[in-house]
């Protein structure tokens, strides 16, 4: 079986892991017995709760007043596609595997259809929330205004860049005897595959943790200044309410003939005078620029969460990654055991965008919400 397990990039592969459990370690504990039906369980109810959750995040970036302004949205909503393609492609084949069903070595169209559409839809997971932080990136710290339209043709570009590039997994992958292997291209003494993941992982998880750090270091000054801004607000507010109304700059106090002059020089100018309405889109246009900006701030609050518990829950398994391939490790039961465990927040991952933007940030905003 080792060849089978190099049909698939091991940093982030659902199936792989599976396969070589069904392998490794077989339901002689009880404590594996109760861990493989929590998984089937956790399975059943993710294939459910995901495609309807990445459903309704789409939608809100569709119909969200702010949210649809902004540059992030085309990210968001591919990743979102993805993370449904993605789960739709792994869950099933975990769960039947649970059950000692290989769906992949079937024939040729589920080797190489499989195998394709879970490496493109893995990739451009990853790729399209590197894309997001670095939007945030120049968004918050550069103050830079991009337009919803520009992010749009990143993705369709990136889109087909990556599903050209994996074209290579359907040229190698054949099906002989029943079996689907993939022919081998060397590096030394490492397939291709394994170089690819390694660069590919590490150069997009370090963009995704440096932008991280720089986006909570902008978060954090622009939320002391927005405190410092409304302090001074209120400190000049008490004032005037102290001294009375200013009259271009000074304050003054009323007299009784001074308020008769006023009364019926009002009475004379309001029979006289035109009533001319206000442009309120003149008027309002700061305040929505205010409250679009309010958005992006809560934006980038949602990317920085989602970010950082995609790289913990994808930690472990890229973990497993570096001691089996790299190392040469194998792994005793309780090893294997581990392998079942890391499976858990691999498959949340791909499920709780939808959570975050719409009712985490929505407790944490409860003003501009």
């Amino acid at each position: 079986m080792e060849e089978a397990l190099e049909n698939f990039t091991v940093s982030d592969d659902l199936i792989s892991y599976t396969v070589h459990l069904e392998d490794s370690v077989r339901p002689s504990s009880t404590s594996f017995l109760i861990l493989k039906h929590f998984l089937r369980f956790t399975c059943l109810f993710v294939v459910i709760v995901c495609p309807w959750a990445n459903f309704k995040l789409i939608q809100l970036f569709k119909s969200h007043l702010f949210y649809k302004n902004s540059s992030l949205k085309w990210y968001i909503i591919h990743k979102a596609v993805f993370d449904t393609v993605y789960m739709l492609i792994s869950i099933p084949i975990i769960g039947l595997l649970t059950f000692n069903i290989d769906v992949i070595h079937k024939n040729l169209f589920t080797c190489k259809f499989i195998t394709y559409l879970h490496y493109l839809a893995d990739d451009l997971i990853t790729m399209m929330l590197t894309l997001a932080c670095v939007d945030r990136m120049l968004r918050i710290t550069c103050n830079l205004r991009i337009q919803t339209r520009f992010s749009l043709i990143i993705c369709i570009v990136v889109t087909c860049l990556f599903a050209i590039s994996n074209i290579h997994h359907i040229i190698r992958l054949q099906h002989d005897h029943g079996f689907c292997h993939k022919t081998y291209i060397g590096i030394w003494d490492y397939d291709y595959d394994i170089y690819y993941s390694l660069v590919y992982t590490s150069i997009s998880w370090f963009i995704m943790f440096v932008s991280s750090l720089n986006l909570t270091v902008s978060v954090y000054c622009d939320r002391v200044r927005r405190a410092k801004l409304n302090q001074s607000k209120q400190q000049n507010q008490q004032i005037q309410v102290a001294k009375g109304k200013p009259r271009n700059g000074h304050s003054y106090a009323m007299d009784s003939d001074r308020l008769e002059l006023i009364h019926s020089t009002d009475e004379w100018e309001d029979s006289t005078s035109i009533t001319i309405e206000p442009n309120h889109v003149g008027t309002n246009r700061p305040a929505e620029e205010e409250q679009q900006d309010n958005a992006e701030l809560q934006l980038t609050v949602g990317v920085l969460i989602t970010s950082a518990i995609f790289l913990l829950c994808n930690l472990p398994n890229f973990i497993i990654f570096l001691m089996r391939f790299v190392f040469l490790s194998s792994f005793s039961a309780i090893g294997s055991t581990f392998i079942h465990i890391a499976l858990f927040p691999l498959l949340i991952a791909h499920t709780v965008s939808y959570f975050i933007f719409n009712h985490l940030l929505a407790r944490c905003f409860r003003n501009n919400f």
